[in-house]
C-alpha cells in the first residue's frame, strides 16, 4: 500500500458551479502541499448528465447506446478540465485524463460497462512528475476501442477501482452529505451520523437504496479491502469510515434506508418451472436489475416474485407478452417504496422482523412483501407511506434502543 497516495472523488453537487470548482481546487491543493500524491475522480457538474440524456431523447426517442455513451462522457470531461485549470491557476500542478487516457479498460456493453483492468502508465508518469491527476469518472474504453460508460454511480466505481489498482492509503468520497446516517436526514430530522461501519453493511445499504455510495463501488471496496472515507465537501467533520467489521455475533441495527419507485412483479406457472426460468433469463439479458428475487413451488405450481425499479417495467411487460401461454399468469404492483432495516445479526432476526411488522401495523402501514438477508429486512409499502415507515421504524428501532458502540 502506498502510504502517501490518496484517491478522492467529487460528485456532481461538489462541482455544480465555477465557485464550487475553485473551492474543491483549494481543498485538493491543501492536501497536495502535505506531501500527498493525489488522484482525483470527478463526476459531471450538477445535473449535466440528466440534461444530456434529456437532449438525446429530444432528438430521438430511442438513441443508440453507443452514441449515448459518446454524448454522456462529455459531462465528466468538462469537470476534469475545469478542475485542472483551477488547480494550475493556484500553483498546484495538475493534469486531466479521460477514462481511455487513464487506461480504464472495460467490457463492451454500452451504458453499463464493467471495468476489466486499468493500464495506468500515464497516471503513474504524471504522479512521478509531481502532478495531481484528475480522472474523468464514469467512463472507459473497451478492447474494441469503443468509448463506454459505467452507468449511474460510475464515478464512485472509478475512484474505488483506481484506489485498488494503486494500493492507495484510502479512497475519499466527497459529496453534499457528511457520511452515512442512521436514516436519511431529510426524512428523519434526528438521524445520527455513523462514524464507522463494515464493508458488508455499506454494501447492503447501497444495494437497498442509500445514495451516499454506489453498490458497485461498495462491492469493489469490500473485495479489494480499500479503506473508504465518506465525507462532505462543504462541511468539516469526521464523516463515515468504511472498513473491515469487528462486530461479534449479536443483533444490532445500523440504519434504515428506503428506495422509491419500485414495483413488485409476481409470475405463476401451472406448468413446469421452465417458463419462469425463461422469464428470468430474458430479464437478465435485457439488464433488468433485480433488487430482490424469490422463487417457490408447491402442488405443481411455480411462483416467482421480483422487486424491480419501475423504469424496468416496460421491458418486463414485453417479456411477459413474449412468454404468454396457458397456465402462466402475472401480476404487477406499482408505486411502491422499499423500506429496509440494515444491521448485523439479522439472518435469524425473527424478533426484529416481528418488531418491524408490529410497528408498521400499529401505524396502519400496509406491507405488500417482505424479503430478508443476513444483513437486512426489507418491506415493500405503498409509496405514499414510504417516508412515514422510515420515520416510525427509526424511532422504534434506533432512537429507543441503546446506542450501538461507535455509532454516534
Amino acid at each position: 500500500m502506498s502510504e502517501t497516495l490518496i484517491v478522492q472523488k467529487y460528485g456532481g453537487s461538489s462541482l455544480s458551479s465555477s465557485r464550487h470548482v475553485r473551492l474543491v481546487a483549494e481543498k485538493i491543493a491543501s492536501r497536495a502541499r502535505s506531501d500527498n500524491r493525489i488522484i482525483v475522480t470527478v463526476s459531471a457538474m450538477g445535473s449535466t448528465t440528466d440534461r444530456l440524456v434529456k437532449l438525446a431523447h429530444e432528438v430521438t426517442p430511442h438513441p443508440s447506446r453507443r452514441e449515448l455513451d459518446m454524448l454522456l462522457t462529455v459531462g465528466e470531461r468538462i469537470s476534469m478540465a475545469l478542475l485542472s485549470m483551477a488547480l494550475n491557476s493556484i500553483g498546484c500542478r495538475a493534469i486531466s485524463f479521460t477514462g481511455s487516457q487513464s487506461g480504464i479498460v472495460t467490457s463492451v456493453g454500452h451504458t453499463r460497462a464493467l471495468i476489466e483492468e486499468i493500464r495506468a502508465g500515464r497516471i503513474e508518469d504524471a504522479l512521478a512528475g509531481g502532478h495531481v491527476v484528475i480522472v474523468a469518472g464514469f467512463q472507459g474504453v473497451s478492447r474494441a476501442k469503443e468509448i463506454t460508460t459505467l452507468g449511474r454511480g460510475g464515478s464512485d466505481t472509478t475512484a474505488v477501482a483506481l484506489a485498488a489498482r494503486f494500493g492507495a492509503a484510502r479512497c475519499e468520497i466527497y459529496s453534499d452529505v457528511a457520511g452515512v446516517f442512521t436514516a436519511d436526514p431529510r426524512i428523519v430530522e434526528n438521524a445520527r451520523r455513523i462514524p464507522r461501519m463494515s464493508y458488508e453493511e455499506m454494501l447492503e445499504l447501497a444495494v437497498l437504496g442509500a445514495k451516499v455510495l454506489h453498490y458497485r463501488a461498495a462491492d469493489l471496496a469490500r473485495r479489494f479491502t480499500v479503506p473508504l472515507h465518506l465525507l462532505s465537501t462543504f462541511t468539516d467533520g469526521g464523516g463515515t469510515v468504511v472498513g473491515e467489521g469487528t462486530d461479534m455475533e449479536h443483533e444490532s441495527i445500523t440504519s434504515i434506508t428506503s428506495q422509491k419507485n419500485v414495483a413488485l412483479v409476481r409470475v405463476v406457472s401451472d406448468r413446469s418451472g421452465s417458463a419462469l426460468s425463461d422469464f428470468l433469463r430474458r430479464a437478465i439479458d435485457r439488464e433488468v436489475r433485480l433488487a430482490s428475487y424469490q422463487r417457490s413451488s408447491d402442488a405443481g405450481r411455480s411462483r416467482l416474485a421480483l422487486v424491480v425499479e419501475q423504469d424496468d417495467l416496460p421491458s418486463l411487460r414485453e417479456i411477459l407478452e413474449e412468454i404468454a401461454a396457458p397456465g402462466v399468469s402475472a401480476g404487477i404492483e406499482e408505486d411502491l417504496s422499499s423500506v429496509s432495516v440494515v444491521g448485523c445479526g439479522l439472518s435469524c432476526g425473527a424478533r426484529a422482523l416481528a418488531r418491524i411488522e408490529q410497528v408498521l401495523d400499529a401505524e396502519g402501514i400496509p406491507v405488500h412483501y417482505v424479503a430478508t438477508s443476513s444483513l437486512s429486512i426489507t418491506c415493500l409499502v405503498p409509496a405514499s407511506f414510504g417516508d412515514k415507515a422510515v420515520s416510525v421504524l427509526h424511532s422504534a428501532l434506533i432512537d429507543s434502543e441503546k446506542v450501538r458502540p461507535g455509532s454516534v
